[in-house]
């Protein structure tokens, strides 16, 4: 494999690209997969099983909330003591993070598959026809929480450490052997519904095998780790203090996309599945931002560690530049080319026009959200995360009372608008507030550095 980066040293834009690339590919295998599954399973199970999987697939967004906690805090924690040259201390926020992690994803697998069904009636689903699917499909997904914490946090561990082209080879493994075995699962093999979770499941866990031979690879820092040992808890409190606004964060966006998915719901069921494919064209935009993001978190994490505080807005402007063209050709493909992307996938006319109109409107916002998304990097790479999860949390609230007031007159086009406008809000306000926390960081740091 190859060497680690230096990131507090050559030029900005060059090793920025270097180091968010792998992890923008990860991210376009993971979106690959995820519209791959669609597919499969509209062609063998048919359109409404998709709406099944999408009831289902909230609350494994939902287990994010946790995941975040530890993932994020890992991966500023690692990036900015190896930075600062403290490895022992990078060991250490590794181990905690993983076990934080694996306590975590066993208490919410063990209380989603006891409430599955009540919690897909929870997202507006009654008929039988898309529930019990839906809790089947849900339960055999909590198999898969231990290893879908585990391999997210590996790999935030790794990323922080400056390598992330590792993590981009063993993730995309996993996917591609999802997808192989969704179509035993589900073309050849009559596991129906279950098939697709089971495949997600197998592949989570070979993926977290692969990700822990690669961490305990030969010059990894993190070779004599020990995994079983407890450290001061100290660092089990910094590692859930610094997390802890994010899983917040994630854990309000569920409950709020439940919330519109519920309302969804009400109106026509099978819009749900409109939605999830929408939001599978639409993570092209936020995966690769993602991606980009926390290639700056890690960038900016070292950057901060080693007192180099100069480069830190060089970062972040050409991430924002660089987002900001990209987001711009996805804006156009989603606006112009939206008819025939969910022609792809669906067949019913009425779901096909319903889909164009919910692209068209959400495509618009592609570039404020990137920026948002590219800011909140920025944010975590200086070790705060209150800010950012803050903007996020008013921005996204502010979603049901908008919903609710403007629905009986506008109908799905009230909600479609709705999450357009507080996109542009919350990326706006990202920008904003970055800058003026960034500039009173420096005057507290009594550091004078062009802003």
């Amino acid at each position: 494999m190859r060497r680690r980066i230096d990131l507090t040293e050559g030029r900005v834009g060059l090793n920025l690209f270097r180091l968010a690339f792998p992890i923008i590919l990860t991210s376009l295998m993971s979106i690959l997969y995820n519209l791959t599954d669609i597919k499969f399973i509209s062609y063998y199970l048919g359109d409404d099983a998709v709406s099944s999987a999408t009831a289902a697939s909230f609350y494994i967004s939902l287990s994010y909330a946790l995941l975040f906690i530890t993932k994020n805090s890992a991966q500023i924690y690692v990036a900015q003591s190896v930075g600062a040259n403290r490895k022992n201390s990078a060991k250490r926020y590794a181990r905690v993070s993983l076990i934080i992690s694996v306590f975590f994803s066993i208490v919410y697998g063990l209380i989603t598959y006891m409430f599955a069904e009540y919690f897909i009636r929870m997202v507006g689903v009654k008929s039988p026809h898309y529930l019990y699917p839906a809790v089947d499909f849900l339960r055999i997904s909590t198999f898969g929480f231990i290893f879908l914490f585990l391999s997210q946090n590996l790999s935030a561990i790794i990323n922080g450490q400056g390598d992330t082209l590792g993590p981009f080879i063993f993730l995309s493994l996993g996917v591609i052997l999802n997808i192989f075995l969704d179509y035993l699962f589900l073309g050849i093999l009559p596991f129906g519904i279950k098939g697709a979770a089971i495949a997600t499941v197998l592949s989570q866990l070979i993926s977290v095998i692969l990700l822990i031979m690669y961490l305990k690879r030969k010059n990894s820092i993190f070779r004599n780790m020990r995994f079983f040992k407890l450290d001061d808890i100290k660092y089990y409190r910094k590692i859930i203090r610094l997390g802890l606004p994010s899983g917040i964060s994630q854990a309000l966006f569920t409950f709020i996309s439940i919330i519109i998915a519920k309302m969804i719901a009400n109106v026509d069921e099978s819009i749900l599945g409109v939605q999830r494919l929408g939001i599978q064209f639409e993570s092209f935009s936020w995966n690769v931002a993602g991606g980009f993001a926390a290639a700056v978190a890690t960038f900016i994490g070292h950057n901060y560690g080693a007192g180099k505080y100069d480069r830190i807005l060089k970062i972040y402007k050409v991430s924002v530049i660089s987002i900001t063209g990209f987001c711009m050709i996805l804006t156009g493909i989603f606006v112009f080319f939206a008819r025939p992307l969910y022609s792809m996938f669906f067949v019913d006319q009425k779901l096909i026009e319903e889909g164009v109109r919910y692209l068209t409107i959400i495509g618009l916002a592609q570039v404020p959200q990137g920026i948002e998304i590219i800011t909140t990097g920025a944010f975590n790479g200086v070790g705060k995360t209150k800010e950012p999860n803050l903007i996020g949390i008013i921005g996204t609230s502010l979603r049901i009372p908008i919903i609710m007031i403007t629905l009986p007159a506008f109908g799905l086009l009230a909600i479609w608008w709705t999450i357009h406008f507080s996109m542009l809000f919350k990326g706006l306000a990202s920008v904003v507030v970055f800058l003026i926390v960034w500039k009173k960081q420096l005057e507290y740091l009594n550091i004078t550095v062009e802003i």
